[in-house]
C-alpha cells in the first residue's frame, strides 16, 4: 500500500512537471534587445513573438546592443554600438563590458552582429568579413570575406543596411539588405545566405523579407524581427530553406526603433527533472514487483549476511 501511494505521488509530480513544460512551450518568450535610432539608446527585455508583447528588464541601455547569443554562467552576449563585446545579465538587464572587438583596419569599419554555432561565437563587420570571437576577451580572429554586400553607409550617409547572423539546423546563415532612407528604395535587395563557418564564404539561398535584424528559434519555429520602413515593425516566421516569411504579428516598437538581437529563454522546467521522475516511478514499480515475488515465494527480501 505504501509503495502504491509513493508511486501515485511520483506520477502526480511527474504530470505536473510535464504540464508545466507543455504550458511553457505553448507560451514562448524570447530575450530581445532594441536600438532606438532617435537617441541611440537601447532596451533589453522579454518578448512573446506570437503576440508581440514586450516587457523591459532593467534600465535603458546607453550603449545599445546588436545581436544576442548565450554566454557563460547564464548570461547573454551582444555587440555594443561602440564596438565592444558585452555581457548582459538576463535577470537584471545589467550590462558589463568584456572587451573591444578589433576588426580589420578599413575606413569606417566596425563590428556588426553575432551568432553562436556549436559553442563558437561568430561575428561580422561592416565590410562583411566573418570572424570568431574570444568570449573571454572580445578578441576577433578573421576567417575571411563572406561575399555579402558591404554596408552602404560606408559610402553614403543616407543609406543603411539590415543584417542578421543566425543559426538553424547546425548551419550558419545571414540576411542582408540595403536601403536609401530618402527614397526608401532598396540599394541591396533583401537576400538570405548560408555561410561556410570554416571559410566565411556565403552562398545565396533566396530572396527574403526586407528589414530583418534578428531571428530566434522557439518551439521549432524560426521567428524573424523586421523593421518596417513603410509600415509597422513586424514579427515573421522564416523558412531558412527558401527565405519565405509569414506574418505573425506587429511588433510594439515605435518609429526608428528596431529589435536588433534575440535569443531563446531557457526552459523554466528542465526535462531532466521529468526523466528523474520517470526513473523514480520505474524504481518503485520494480520494487513492488520484487516484493510481490518474495511474498509469493515466502522468501525474505532482506539481504543475507555472509
Amino acid at each position: 500500500m505504501k509503495s502504491t501511494m509513493i508511486a501515485g505521488k511520483l506520477l502526480m509530480a511527474l504530470s505536473l512537471v510535464l504540464f508545466t513544460a507543455t504550458t511553457s512551450a505553448a507560451d514562448p518568450l524570447v530575450y530581445v534587445v532594441t536600438t532606438n535610432f532617435n537617441n541611440f539608446t537601447g532596451e533589453f527585455g522579454t518578448m512573446d513573438p506570437i503576440t508581440g508583447t514586450f516587457n523591459q528588464v532593467g534600465s535603458v541601455l546607453a550603449d545599445p546592443l546588436f545581436g544576442l547569443v548565450p554566454g557563460a554562467n547564464g548570461n547573454l552576449l551582444g555587440i555594443s554600438g561602440s564596438g565592444n563585446l558585452d555581457s548582459i545579465n538576463p535577470a537584471t538587464g545589467a550590462v558589463s563590458v568584456i572587451g573591444a572587438i578589433p576588426v580589420t583596419n578599413q575606413p569606417g569599419n566596425a563590428p556588426y552582429t553575432i551568432a553562436e554555432l556549436n559553442g563558437t561565437v561568430y561575428a561580422t563587420d561592416l565590410y562583411s568579413n566573418l570572424y570568431t570571437l574570444n568570449t573571454t576577451t572580445g578578441a576577433a580572429k578573421l576567417i575571411g570575406p563572406t561575399g555579402i554586400p558591404q554596408c552602404p553607409s560606408l559610402i553614403s550617409n543616407v543609406e543603411v543596411s539590415d543584417e542578421m547572423l543566425f543559426t538553424y539546423g547546425g548551419k550558419l546563415y545571414a540576411t542582408f539588405d540595403g536601403i536609401n532612407l530618402n527614397t526608401l528604395a532598396p540599394v541591396d535587395s533583401p537576400e538570405l545566405y548560408q555561410i561556410n563557418p570554416a571559410t566565411g564564404v556565403a552562398t545565396l539561398v533566396d530572396p527574403t523579407a526586407l528589414g530583418l535584424n534578428a531571428a530566434v528559434l522557439v518551439n521549432n519555429t524560426l521567428y524573424g524581427f523586421a523593421y518596417g520602413y513603410t509600415g509597422p515593425n513586424t514579427v515573421l516566421s522564416l523558412n531558412p530553406a527558401n527565405g519565405n516569411t509569414t506574418f505573425v504579428t506587429d511588433s510594439p516598437m515605435g518609429f526608428n526603433i528596431e529589435i536588433t538581437g534575440a535569443a531563446a529563454t531557457p526552459e523554466p522546467v528542465s526535462f531532466t527533472l521529468a526523466g528523474i521522475g520517470i526513473a523514480a516511478v520505474l524504481v518503485v514499480s520494480r520494487r513492488r514487483k520484487r516484493l510481490s515475488w518474495f511474498r509469493s515465494t515466502g522468501q525474505s527480501p532482506k539481504r543475507s549476511r555472509t
